[in-house]
């Protein structure tokens, strides 16, 4: 849901985190599932005046089961999959 405050379009607070004592945050659940992040899947980070935003990023194919970057990726319809889960899906 996107409230318009003047010329800026403001996103609705989904929650609130703390840093742990490395840096890191944990992306909740439900937005990773709304924007369809799946493990090891690749973010872009941008800084916007005082403002961190994540994306998702689409410089690197990822495989659609494992999450997976370094392997060579095979598309089936609209999916890409690695071998490994390929693999796995023939033997299920």
């Amino acid at each position: 849901m996107k409230i318009t405050n003047g010329e800026k379009e403001m996103q609705r607070k989904l929650c609130t985190r703390k840093i742990d004592e490395l840096g890191r945050i944990v992306l909740p659940q439900e937005a990773r599932s709304t924007l369809k992040i799946k493990e090891k899947q690749n973010l872009d980070i941008l800084i916007d005046e005082d403002s961190i935003i994540i994306k998702t990023s689409d410089i690197l194919p990822i495989c659609n089961m494992c999450g997976e970057t370094e392997a060579k990726l095979t598309k089936i319809g609209s999916s890409l999959f690695c071998s490994d889960c390929i693999t796995k899906i023939k033997e299920f």
